[in-house]
Formats: C-alpha cells, sequence, structure tokens
C-alpha cells in the first residue's frame, strides 16, 4: 500500500533554525496563536477548523493511532482512485480511501488517518501538519478532525463529489480524546481557545458548503511512550470545555484530568 505520508519527507519541511522550541510559560499562547482553520490551495477560502494539536514524536504518534483503530490512508492513485470509485457505486468499505487535500502552512496535511465505517460514504477522518514549534523536545502537530456522514455533488473549489461532514465537529475532537485514552497514550491532555465558538443557529461553513457548530476550543494532547493510567494523565489546566459531549463515558475522571 502506497501511503499518503510517505511522500513528505518530514525532514525537509523546515530547516533546524526554523523550529522555536516553546517553554511551559509560552506554550498556551504559542498554540493559541497556531492557525484556527484550513484553507485552499490558493489559500483565499476558510474551511474545517483545526480543533488540536497533538505533541509528540512521529512515531509516537503513528503507533498511538494505529493502536487505537486508526488506518493510514493510501496516495490518489490511478488503483486507489478506481478502489475509491467502486466503493462509492457500491457502497463498499474502503479502510484506506484516499481524502481530500485541505491547506495550512500553504501546504496539504503532512499525514491523513481515517475510521472507516459501513461503507465509504461515512468514516472519521483526521489531517496532520507539522508546525514549526517544539516542547520539551517533542514536534508539534496541528490537526482537523471531523465526521463523514454523506456524499453530495458540489462544484465549490473543483471538487465533483465530496463528503458532508456532521456538523457539531465537538464530538470527534471528544472521540479522538477518548480513544488515545483507552490506550494509555496521553501524558498530558488540555484545552485551548481556537476559532472561537459558533452555534448551530449561526454555523460556520467549510470549503464544501456545509455548516458546523463548536464550542471554538483546541484539544491539546501530549503522548506518551509508556502506559499512562486515566488518574495519572496531567492536566494543563486550561480552559474546560464549554458543554458535555456524549463520546466521554468516564464523566467524574474526565471533570478530574480537564478542569
Amino acid at each position: 500500500m502506497r501511503v499518503d505520508f510517505e511522500k513528505i519527507e518530514h525532514e525537509a519541511l523546515y530547516e533546524a533554525e526554523e523550529f522555536d522550541a516553546i517553554d511551559e510559560t509560552d506554550l498556551r499562547e504559542a498554540l493559541e496563536a497556531l492557525p484556527n482553520r484550513t484553507t485552499n490551495k490558493r489559500g483565499t477560502n476558510q474551511g474545517d477548523p483545526l480543533n488540536l494539536v497533538l505533541i509528540g514524536h512521529g512515531e509516537e504518534v503513528l503507533a498511538a493511532l494505529i493502536q487505537s483503530g486508526w488506518d493510514e490512508t493510501e496516495m490518489l492513485y490511478a488503483r486507489s482512485a478506481l478502489k475509491t470509485a467502486n466503493s462509492f457505486l457500491f457502497g463498499k468499505k474502503y479502510r484506506y480511501a484516499p481524502i481530500s487535500t485541505l491547506y495550512v502552512y500553504g501546504r496539504g496535511q503532512d499525514a491523513a488517518f481515517q475510521k472507516a465505517r459501513e461503507t465509504i460514504h461515512k468514516r472519521n477522518h483526521l489531517r496532520l501538519w507539522l508546525t514549526p514549534k517544539t516542547y520539551q523536545g517533542k514536534p508539534v502537530w496541528i490537526g482537523q478532525i471531523s465526521r463523514d456522514i454523506g456524499v453530495k455533488f458540489t462544484v465549490k473549489e473543483g471538487f465533483i463529489m465530496t463528503h458532508v461532514i456532521d456538523p457539531d465537529v465537538d464530538n470527534d475532537r471528544w472521540y479522538l480524546i477518548q480513544n488515545l485514552l483507552d490506550i494509555q497514550r496521553v501524558a498530558k491532555l488540555g484545552l485551548i481557545r481556537g476559532e472561537g465558538a459558533a452555534d448551530p443557529s449561526a454555523p460556520r461553513y467549510n470549503l464544501g458548503g456545509d455548516p458546523y457548530y463548536t464550542d471554538g476550543l483546541r484539544a491539546v494532547i501530549m503522548f506518551s511512550n509508556e502506559p499512562v493510567p486515566y488518574d495519572e494523565v496531567e492536566s494543563f489546566e486550561w480552559d474546560p470545555p464549554s458543554k458535555q459531549e456524549p463520546y466521554w463515558t468516564d464523566w467524574d475522571n474526565r471533570d478530574s484530568i480537564l478542569y
């Protein structure tokens, strides 16, 4: 399988002198200053919210996502395009289906992952971009996560067919947090301000024209190579969430981590 992130030379994205090592004092401010939304290739239109920050070496992040049930994404080439078309036409599951390209820092995602459901029309997907930041020697990644709930035809941004996302994008942020807590790979966890809140009555729209709403917060997840039980996960003690989300099943423990 030709995995999409293999086409990116992550070590070549930035020169060594471009990396900014952030200390604890400046961490929140630096992470809140990261881009808030994806864009189109030209950078003229905004898309989905960047609702995640992951802190960890590439191999840590990859291992944790695979362990928690996320699949890598194939590059778009003749064979994968044919498999995608077949899945669309016959409603089949395609675990490694290519996903559309969104842009941050003027480039497409550096890595993408997904959790396929019963058909290609429904899946969770996650895009990541390496930032020029490090914290405690670990790279900082900015990310976008959402859930596809259907497909539609569109002429926006040059797409012919695109997925429709679940408008409650916060659910998917909580879903990933729960995934990573379940496999005990979270060292530290917190929430910071992202793009700002959007109410269901006045939603924002992504590049495909899909509405979404959010509490406007961004999860910050620091990875560990060693297992970390729930009650030993540290907290950054930043903004608490504005509402409780159904994907979080351990209510009492969630409060002790995030507040």
